[in-house]
């Protein structure tokens, strides 16, 4: 994580034609009070949670004697599907959480409903979700941002002059031995770390803008990162034939191999050598860092090869620690760096959670963007920033500002 320290029986489907339809978990059930309990009605897409937008499509499956089914969003009816189909268009509410619920009906009488939350999103950017938000699926935000791809402005990330292209999801997938061995400190949920796996390709920017949908951080905050980290760099054509290694960085910086480690297929012995004299550097000289956001594989050494090999992978695992970051997740780690740190950081995580548009310590950042920002120094300094900034900080900050990024999407 750190950059520079260690750390869900005879049914019929019922199509309501609402445009675009999103995948994921199963919604609230209901059933008839009859001789046997008999699911009645459910709602199948969209999935709880999940990112819609513009027309979206609801599908329900209903049993029993349903003879008319009738849509409400946020309370207010939007009529009985004559002919099994209706529209609701998203763009006519605000962004954000909005509730659906299908009402079944035999003979005027309500026979059982079904509900679902979305969080429609008619804008084009993603932006912070709070503190511990429900976050969408990995294939809901593929879904999403496929629907209005950006081009590549990156394209030694395509291509490195090898014909390799590292936005790709990594090119043996991911071992167990990456899930069974967390990374150190970081503090995000083992059911988050089941959630990484990089498997979603595309543009650069297509990828920052999955990765932002799918844990919830601004995608504007992964462009700057990812600049002032290696200005959008991850490739590495000495690693597949050709001269040049630009995402590698922090050469023996720490130097030696990590040892006492558990024994993996890379680390035989309990030693961790698998990157000494990779991207064109003589063993045992080796890079410490890795990927477009630079993760420090000398302390993430589970994340070999997969952070060289993919852009999808790096950006997944560095936003999944940061969202374990903004959840507090971390308030072991920042107890152990000093009391005032954990104090500081356990203050901004209530302040962000229960007023998170309010005023923080800081002059003009609200209580989200002060979490934010000090989860975006911690990748580098492995400290909690208790609202300094240092140059690093400032560097992604400047960033924020002056969209130095290719391409200079917003």
């Amino acid at each position: 994580m750190y950059h520079k320290f260690n750390p869900w029986q005879n049914s019929r489907a019922i199509a309501l034609v609402i445009g675009v339809s999103l995948l994921a978990s199963t919604p609230s059930l209901a059933y008839a009070k009859q001789s046997e309990k008999t699911l009645v009605v459910e709602i199948t897409t969209p999935s709880a949670n999940s990112v819609v937008a513009g027309e979206v499509q609801i599908t329900v499956a209903t049993a029993g004697n349903v003879t008319k089914v009738k849509l409400v969003v946020d309370g207010k009816r939007k009529g009985a599907m004559s002919s099994n189909s209706a529209t609701w268009n998203s763009s006519q509410v605000k962004n954000g959480r909005h509730t659906i619920v299908v009402k079944a009906f035999h003979d005027g009488r309500q026979i059982g409903r079904s509900s679902t939350v979305v969080n429609v999103d008619n804008s084009s950017h993603y932006s912070t979700l709070e503190v511990n938000a429900s976050l969408p699926t990995e294939a809901d935000c593929v879904a999403a941002v496929n629907k209005s791809p950006l081009p590549e402005n990156a394209p030694w990330n395509e291509n490195d002059g090898t014909g390799y292209n590292s936005n790709v999801p990594p090119a043996g997938g991911v071992p167990t031995y990456f899930y069974q061995n967390p990374p150190c400190c970081s503090g995000v949920p083992l059911t988050d770390y089941a959630r990484v796996d990089g498997n979603y390709s595309g543009s650069t920017d297509d990828l920052i803008r999955i990765t932002a949908c799918k844990w919830g951080i601004d995608e504007d905050y992964i462009r700057a990162q990812a600049w002032i980290e290696s200005m959008w760099h991850q490739d590495c054509a000495a690693a597949h034939g050709g001269s040049g290694c630009n995402e590698g960085g922090d050469e023996n910086n720490p130097s030696g191999n990590p040892s006492g480690l558990p024994t993996t297929p890379i680390t035989p012995n309990g030693v961790f050598s698998a990157f000494d004299g990779f991207g064109g550097l003589s063993s045992p000289n080796h890079y410490d860092s890795w990927s477009i956001v630079q993760n420090k594989v000398y302390y993430e050494w589970m994340t070999w090869p997969m952070m060289e090999e993919s852009t999808s992978f790096g950006l997944d695992l560095r936003y999944a620690e940061m969202r374990g970051c903004m959840n507090g997740n971390q308030q072991a780690y920042f107890n152990s760096q000093s009391s005032s740190q954990g104090d500081d950081y356990q203050r901004a995580v209530q302040a962000a959670s229960s007023d998170p548009n309010g005023s923080s310590p800081v002059s003009g950042w609200s209580n989200l963007e002060y979490l934010s920002y000090g989860c975006i120094d911690t990748h580098y300094s492995g400290d909690w920033f208790s609202g300094q900034e240092d140059d690093y900080l400032q560097s992604f900050l400047e960033s924020l500002s002056s969209v130095p990024w290719p391409g200079g999407v917003q």
